[in-house]
């Protein structure tokens, strides 16, 4: 199932309904927009002054995620990895163990668990940026090279969340108009409105016939 945007009192509500080192995975998806599969990889030598240093498995991309203080406070201070396996020495967790924590985090909150994922921070990551600095910042943060795979993410909270149950009004559709002109980038030029006028005006044949109205 595809993963949903949720609010931020939901997401408060996943933080106080699972451990501390159980969500500070999702706590680095958040503030980064990274995927999941890239957060568990991180390891605590790529923690720098200047933020998260990471290479995108997905995008073979490399990046530098910027997180807040209070959340590098929090971070380990030992180990190889930030997120070691607790089963598997020297490995780190698997996707999977976060996937079940988030899931087991929803249960226990009271949630919808279905479409709540890793994945769900990244979105929730996403819509924030928007809000903040627009279409370009979140194409930028999550490496995305299709624009229109950006918009997905940008207006997550328009399928669900509190924007999904409001009607669509005048703003919106000018909303959307300067999304999809920032989407095509600056090749893309309005084109002027044609100067030509509509012919329907009356006119008379050469007989002297009537005109027809329309």
């Amino acid at each position: 199932m595809r993963s949903k945007y949720i609010e931020a009192n939901e997401v408060e509500e996943l933080r106080d309904h699972t451990t501390r080192e159980a969500f500070l995975p999702l706590w680095v998806s958040l503030e980064t927009g990274l995927r999941v599969g890239d957060v568990v990889r991180i390891r605590r030598a790529n923690v720098k002054e200047d933020g998260i240093h990471y290479r995108a498995q997905k995008t073979q991309k490399n990046g530098i995620a910027k997180i807040s203080a209070e959340l590098r406070q929090a971070l380990p201070k030992k180990g190889k990895w930030l997120f070691p396996s607790p089963y598997k020495p020297g490995e780190h967790i698997t996707r999977q163990a976060v996937w079940a924590r988030i899931k087991a985090a929803a249960n226990r909150a009271g949630l919808d668990p279905n479409g709540i994922s890793p994945h769900t921070m990244r979105k929730v990551f996403a819509v924030e940026l928007y809000r903040d600095k627009g279409f370009k910042a979140v194409q930028e943060a999550l490496q995305h090279n299709n624009a229109a795979t950006t918009e997905i993410y940008s207006f997550a909270d328009w399928s669900t969340g509190d924007n999904a149950e409001l009607p669509l009004k005048r703003r919106d559709m000018q909303l959307l108009v300067k999304m999809v002109i920032e989407a095509l980038g600056d090749s893309y030029s309005l084109k002027p409105e044609s100067k030509k006028r509509a012919s329907g005006t009356t006119r008379s044949g050469a007989g002297g016939g009537k005109g027809r109205s329309c």
